[in-house]
């Protein structure tokens, strides 16, 4: 009797244990390999490259030792492809040029994130980087970073993700040549100190679904040609200098979801087609110039918060804000007078993610009307060339499954000797 008890918890515990790794392996992790599992052209090349970020980073340098760049910390290597994620502010360094004498058609390097080391990196952003066709990936966000944006970062056709958010000494203008970047879907240049005009060019960016301006120095108008932006969610130029009236044709962008456009020198009045956005959530306002009123077109679509001063909703807001007949005066005469509102400066306020019925894991919001591809990742990921959302390292999905792993057997082998005891 007491063996058949001991066979049966035995059953049960492995019975367990499998259930458990099913579960654990649902989320969809890449195969760890080893340096050897590259081509000879892909280590050689792949290795030259990170050599160079080991040189200009020396203490980083210090660590990788030896020629399988796979063992390297903070490098992880993939079933075709290599991420680099330097996760600490231990280290100080600059951005390197690209080595002569690589074929970076061998180089596999797809993502690289230097966030963690803040105001320990510096540097301009090179030119060079443009030989990085491979690269998916680049996040530089609250770094020592300067320079202006390369134009010849165009070539860098397979970008799909480039966050330079917070680096204040970034400059420059917005190159209409990335353009040709017809890849890339998330774009952070949120505080930055990049200026000019926002580029007619840009309107062939179809894959943008992200542009993040917020509190740059980039003035002009809103280009009506950004109207076959169809994969854009978000946009946010939110204390921008951008002014003029807000563009008709851009009804046509049909994936639109928020548009941050306070605190900038907008005027004339709201077009009624605007409605016609079909998943249009949340368009925000105030600060600005306008005349007249929320059209009814808008006030009709219950799903869209508008965010505006009250004296555009009001009841006697058609008799009150008539929008002028005749041209508006040059900027160098007075418009009018200033418009009170509620508060002496709005408050901003953290933007609401926008509702998805994303199939990607990890992902917040798809991109345009695909729920298998991914548009921007939730925090704690990053975007892969392939729309998808993978774990960083430190909170990765592979270390969750590989601690998952070791919990069933740690589980099992407790499990085992209760049911030998018994």
């Amino acid at each position: 009797m007491a063996l058949c008890v001991r066979w049966l918890v035995l059953a049960a515990t492995l019975a367990a244990v499998v259930a458990l790794l099913l579960c654990t392996s649902s989320a969809p992790v890449a195969r760890a390999v080893k340096e050897s599992d590259f081509t000879a052209e892909q280590r050689k090349n792949t290795r030259d490259v990170l050599q160079a970020f080991g040189r200009a980073i020396p203490e980083l340098g210090k660590k990788w030792i030896g020629n399988d760049f796979c063992s390297w910390k903070y490098v992880d290597c993939y079933s075709s492809d290599v991420s680099v994620w330097v996760g600490s502010a231990d280290y100080a360094g600059s951005l390197p040029e690209m080595p002569a004498g690589v074929d970076y058609r061998h180089v596999v390097i797809t993502l690289l994130d230097f966030s963690a080391m803040g105001q320990r990196l510096s540097g301009t952003l090179p030119a060079s980087w443009s030989s990085m066709t491979s690269l998916a990936t680049l996040y530089l966000r609250l770094t020592k970073v300067s320079g202006t944006l390369p134009p010849q970062w165009s070539s860098m056709t397979s970008l799909v993700s480039l966050w330079l958010e917070r680096c204040e000494r970034v400059t420059g203008t917005l190159p209409a040549s990335w353009s040709s970047m017809t890849s890339l879907s998330d774009l952070n240049l949120h505080g930055t100190q990049v200026s000019g005009s926002l580029p007619p060019q840009w309107s062939s960016m179809t894959s943008l679904g992200t542009l993040y301006l917020r509190l740059t120095k980039v003035s002009g108008s809103l280009p009506p040609q950004w109207r076959s932006m169809r994969s854009l969610n978000v946009l946010d130029l939110q204390g921008a200098k951008v002014s003029g009236s807000l563009p008709s044709e851009w009804s046509g962008m049909k994936s639109a979801e928020v548009l941050q456009l306070q605190d900038c020198d907008l005027s004339g009045s709201l077009p009624s087609s605007w409605s016609a956005m079909p998943k249009l959530k949340k368009v925000a306002l105030r600060g600005n110039h306008f005349c007249g009123c929320v059209p009814e077109s808008w006030v009709k679509k219950a799903t869209v918060i508008v965010e505006i001063e009250d004296e555009h909703k009001g009841r006697d807001c058609s008799t009150e804000r008539v929008c002028p007949t005749t041209a508006p005066p040059q900027p160098t005469t007075t418009v009018g007078p200033n418009i009170p509102t509620t508060t002496a400066s709005p408050t901003a306020t953290p933007t609401p993610a926008p509702e998805t019925e994303c199939e990607v894991d990890g992902c917040e919001v798809c991109e345009g009307d695909s729920a298998a591809r991914c548009a921007r990742c939730r925090e704690g990921y990053f975007l892969t060339s392939e729309k998808t959302c993978r774990a960083d390292r430190d909170g990765g999905v592979a270390a969750a499954s590989s601690g998952a792993a070791a919990a069933a057997a740690v589980c099992m082998a407790v499990l085992l000797s209760v049911g030998l005891a018994a």
